[in-house]
């Protein structure tokens, strides 16, 4: 099965040599996230759960980019 790579303009843009996320042998391996506004590019202000909520939503992007959702997570390290 070949690689492919998913990008969603509805998270951050990459900062470095790394895809948000790849597909490779069925699963959709995603890059971590951190609390940056897709729109704005800056960091969300606000408490850890604020935060957090956006890096949630980033991540459902990246997920939703590859025609997925959080219930196709198998696994999540934090």
């Amino acid at each position: 099965m070949p690689t492919k790579y998913v990008s969603s303009p509805q998270a951050p843009q990459p900062i470095g040599p790394y895809s948000q996320g790849v597909i490779s042998g069925g699963f959709l391996f995603c890059s971590g996230q951190i609390a940056i506004d897709p729109v704005t590019g800056e960091l969300v202000d606000g408490d850890v759960a604020v935060q957090t909520d956006r890096v949630l939503q980033n991540l459902v992007a990246v997920l939703r980019a590859a025609k997925m959702g959080p219930e196709n997570v198998v696994k999540a390290t934090v």
